[in-house]
């Protein structure tokens, strides 16, 4: 191999590894990136109409409410570290999924994977959010915004329960919630969201539960 042809390869072994390292850059900068929140009503919100044939309510203990993009995929590692939490905490809690129903979709487009899996978790009652309208009572913007509020209905926990996008596994914002129902104080009261927009047309469709993406 001449000089020429070895400077050549060279380059093109350098532009790809350096092509590798900007997308893994882009990714990785990516999965970190908290979605937008809101600020959730200190007290339980009177008026809840996430479907016309559901209401939810306080039962009398802790209420934990997720509200979903049915067609962003970062969510099942949101429901993931739901799970987790019931399952560390089993009874401590009243569980709702609220899933977004754009004006115009139909109930195939809000029956998604998320929903089966929502659906299939011992305790968790899932209700269809036509337009919207339960999420923006609560504040909701990011897919995975999770609120609690104890027993007499007071806000004691708003923002996500995963570290990052598609993300499952130890974090701050599951750990909260945790010690909020066993213990009713934690560290602090929030957590960065990581998820869709809950609003977006196009969720990006690629992420790993079980890592990031």
């Amino acid at each position: 191999m001449d000089a020429v042809t070895t400077l050549v390869v060279g380059l093109g072994v350098f532009a790809w590894v350096a092509g590798v390292a900007w997308g893994l850059q882009k990714i990785q900068a990516y999965s970190f990136t908290p979605g937008e929140a809101e600020a959730a009503p200190a007290v339980w919100p009177s008026a809840t109409r996430p479907a016309s044939t559901r209401v939810l309510t306080i039962a009398g203990r802790a209420t934990l409410v997720m509200f979903i993009h049915p067609q962003c995929s970062c969510t099942r590692a949101s429901l993931t570290e739901l799970q987790a939490i019931l399952d560390t905490a089993p009874g401590a809690l009243s569980a709702w999924v609220v899933v977004l129903k754009p004006h115009g979709m139909g109930d195939d487009w809000t029956h998604s994977e998320t929903w089966s899996m929502a659906s299939h978790m011992a305790g968790v009652t899932v209700v269809m959010d036509d337009d919207g309208h339960e999420a923006a009572l609560f504040g909701a913007s990011t897919s995975g915004h999770t609120v609690l509020y104890d027993k007499a209905g007071k806000l004691v926990f708003t923002g996500g329960i995963t570290g990052a996008r598609g993300h499952v596994g130890d974090n701050a914002g599951r750990e909260r919630v945790l010690s909020l129902v066993q213990t009713g104080t934690a560290d602090a009261n929030t957590h960065e969201v990581y998820g869709c927009g809950l609003h977006d047309p196009h969720p990006r469709m690629d992420a790993d539960p079980n890592g990031a993406k």
